[in-house]
């Protein structure tokens, strides 16, 4: 090399270090905000949500908020900031990741995920819920555009190693917040419930109304750590993302105070997990270790270091499951309670009840007697027949202190039919006549006997029950809301006789699976779920204890993408997933295979983003994509791209 080669080399290279050496600039504030303060925001929200006129949901009423729609509101402001530094950087910034050969696979599959969704939100019979979020979601379209910008950037821009170290830091420090909150929480010191954090928590009721005696209710028992992240299941989540950069950085940390650091997070982040109960959580951490040692076989000189690492991680993983969570197998595949009715519907004046083992018992109700006297005073066997799908008559023993019919006939279970009027309060009463009218078109006819009454018959199982009343001659259910549905055949598929698997997300999956094929190309549109979800299911829904609750999410972050976006935006996602694993071998194992240096390095940083991407997609066959956290899994995942992207422009 010549002598002036060499100068201008020189110069290059302290140009280079230079550059490397100004690590903070205004871009990355952007994802700071998304790492380390999105995932804390907790403020009140007020709204009403929409879902008021389908008859399985209650009626009005405001509906509270603490942690999702403030999170949404401010990561679609994030998504806004990034969008405008991209068009500043990549026309004047460095660019030349977009000249890579590598770059166009991950772009391409990333755009086809964006496009497809976006399609769907703009095809969605809700298309406002689809772009902006709704019930106990809010993670609409605009967040999804903000989930990819985190990921362009960081895949384009953290293309040096301190950047990657100022990535680390910022996850250390927001995960020793996390950490410490779910350790107080896990200690019974709950944040939330402090007099210090109501002024953050109600700052959009200040001045509307007088908080001094305002107490936020949970649902969670004391000792359980939701942190700021809206379910305890999610902690599971955020856990898998996190922990592993954490031990990355005890391992790898050029500083003491950073290693010791980093101990405390891990500590912390550990009780936090124990103490929210996530096992999905705990099984995305262990396949992710599973994978690490997969990952660093090139690293180990001789096999017997290998086994003894492979198998102490089985090891850990086996004894955390066991210890941790006694039982945990025996409650995943959980039986629960045994399922008498499998399904039941009406026709006009008949209420079909479809029995487990495949028998129906059919109840008429005779509607020429009904209309004479309020039910309760009317002899069961005058206003109900009961047989079988032949006609044949079912024998039932008339029970009269209650004036009910029990079903005595070999074969059939015995079932519980009875007639009953009741005077329920004037708002209840209210609510009813207005549920008639709306599905007759036609005032409630009432006489001066029932005026203040309304008559429905009663179906009773072992230990629930179901009430349906006359309508212009039509059987309808009478809900937990007091609302008035037609009860239609549900289509199911898959787990049954064992719907309580994985805490009852066996009856989910099994109403979600006949959904899918509609489903190929565009879906129903972000947060559009609940309506498509089988909620008016009132038998499985009352057998799963939800027959007051709503389900606006399937407990599968895949067939929720699937649902929502298309199984080909799902196909993408999984696409850029893979790839970046495959690089990640090929990056251990390859014939250009590096060996890594100390510290903070770009292989090592690919290798424990491998193991946190993984941890997350793990835990996401349990728990759905949320704003809580998904946001850094497409960052990091952007990172994991970046540092690979800098071990092959070494290689070079």
């Amino acid at each position: 090399m010549s002598s002036k080669a060499k100068n201008n080399h020189n110069k290059n290279t302290q140009k280079v270090a230079k550059t490397d050496k100004k690590v903070f600039s205004w871009w990355l504030i952007p994802l700071i905000l998304v790492i380390a303060v999105i995932p804390l925001i907790t403020i009140i929200h007020v709204y009403v949500c929409g879902l008021e006129t389908n008859p399985w949901f209650s009626i009005g009423g405001k509906l509270y908020d603490f942690f999702l729609y403030y999170k949404s509101f401010f990561l679609r402001l994030v998504g806004v900031i990034i969008l405008f530094s991209l068009c500043y950087l990549l026309p004047f910034g460095q660019n030349a990741f977009l000249k890579e050969k590598k770059t166009i696979a991950p772009t391409i599959a990333i755009g086809v995920f964006g496009l497809l969704s976006l399609l769907s939100a703009i095809l969605s019979k809700h298309s406002t819920v689809a772009f902006f979020g709704g019930y106990e979601q809010f993670e609409g379209w605009f967040v999804v555009l903000t989930y990819i910008l985190c990921f362009y950037i960081a895949f384009g821009f953290i293309r040096t190693k301190e950047l990657l170290k100022f990535i680390l830091d910022v996850i250390l420090v927001g995960s020793i917040i996390v950490g410490i909150l779910g350790m107080f929480q896990a200690l019974g010191i709950d944040w939330i419930q402090s007099d210090w954090a109501k002024p953050i928590l109600t700052q959009e009721l200040l001045g509307q109304m007088d908080l001094s005696n305002f107490h936020v209710k949970l649902n969670f028992d004391v000792g359980m750590s939701y942190v700021t992240l809206y379910n305890p299941n999610y902690v599971g989540t955020y856990a898998a993302i996190i922990i592993p950069y954490c031990a990355y950085l005890i391992i790898r940390g050029e500083k003491l105070v950073r290693r010791l650091l980093a101990a405390a997070s891990v500590g912390l982040m550990l009780v936090t997990l124990l103490a929210s109960r996530s096992r999905t959580g705990i099984v995305g951490i262990a396949v992710g270790i599973i994978l690490l040692t997969i990952l660093i076989i090139p690293m180990l000189k001789k096999a017997k270091p290998l086994a003894f690492v492979f198998l102490g991680s089985c090891v850990i993983g086996v004894v955390l499951l066991v210890t941790l969570y006694p039982g945990f197998i025996g409650k995943l595949l959980k039986g629960g309670e045994e399922y008498y009715v499998e399904s039941m519907d009406c026709t006009d004046s008949s209420l079909n009840i479809h029995q487990d083992d495949g028998k129906t018992i059919i109840a008429t109700l005779d509607t020429k007697n009904t209309t004479e006297n309020g039910w309760g005073k009317q002899p069961i066997e005058s206003l109900i027949s009961i047989t079988d799908e032949a006609g044949n008559p079912i024998n039932a023993t008339k029970n009269e202190d209650d004036n009910s019919l029990t079903i005595s006939q070999d074969g059939y279970h015995p079932f519980v039919i009875s007639g009953a009027s009741i005077r329920p309060e004037n708002n209840s009463l209210a609510v009813f006549n207005e549920e008639y009218k709306r599905v007759s078109g036609k005032e409630r006819p009432v006489t001066d006997e029932i005026n203040n009454s309304i008559d429905y018959i009663c179906f009773k199982d072992w230990h629930h029950e179901w009430r349906f009343t006359d309508v212009e001659g039509k059987l309808m259910i009478y809900n937990s809301f007091g609302r008035l549905d037609y009860l239609n055949p549900v289509e199911k598929v898959g787990f049954e006789g064992n719907y309580h698997f994985g805490s009852r997300r066996g009856y989910i999956w099994s109403r979600t699976f006949p959904l899918l094929a509609d489903h190929l190309i565009l879906g129903v549109g972000r947060d559009n779920f609940v309506y498509e979800f089988p909620n008016n299911d009132y038998v499985g829904k009352t057998y799963m204890g939800y027959e007051t609750q709503t389900v606006t999410k399937p407990h599968n972050m895949y067939l929720q993408i699937w649902m929502q976006d298309g199984l080909i935006a799902l196909l993408a996602l999984l696409f850029l997933y893979g790839l970046f694993i495959v690089r990640a071998f090929r990056l251990c194992f390859g014939k250009h295979r590096q060996t890594p240096g100390s510290g903070i390095e770009p292989q090592s940083f690919v290798i424990v983003s491998a193991v946190s991407t993984t941890g997350y997609m793990i835990v996401g066959l349990a728990n759905d994509s949320t704003i809580t956290s998904a946001a850094i899994f497409w960052l990091m995942l952007g990172c994991g791209y970046a540092a690979e992207a800098i071990c092959r422009k070494s290689e070079a």
